[in-house]
């Protein structure tokens, strides 16, 4: 299995208080751990089950995920800021990894 890799699109630069578009995207497999492999054992189950959003430390997303969700999860979500700040993006497999990644949004003045 390749190393999950997370993604993340937003604009350059946005204006005061209006709404962007933000979209984001992880490579995960998502055994669910309903299938069997070549040699007839379950694939144990490991997912993405956490998805966190923090815009300047605050949490302003926070998503459980279960079992349903396809492979390679993606969100895309609209949302406004007053005042240029950093976004962290988080995503929580069950194996207990973590994958980060992080973008700095400015606004026009």
């Amino acid at each position: 299995m390749q190393k999950p890799r997370p993604r993340v699109k937003l604009p350059k630069s946005v204006s005061k208080g209006v709404p962007f578009t933000v979209r984001t995207r992880i490579t995960h497999p998502m055994h669910t751990g309903l299938r069997h492999g070549r040699d007839g054992k379950p694939i144990p189950r490991r997912i993405i089950n956490r998805f966190v959003v923090r815009y300047n430390g605050e949490e302003t997303i926070s998503v459980d995920l279960e079992r349903a969700v396809s492979a390679d999860p993606y969100f895309s979500f609209e949302m406004a800021v007053q005042e240029s700040g950093d976004m962290e993006f988080e995503w929580v497999d069950d194996d207990g990894s973590v994958y980060r990644l992080g973008r700095r949004v400015e606004v026009k003045s």
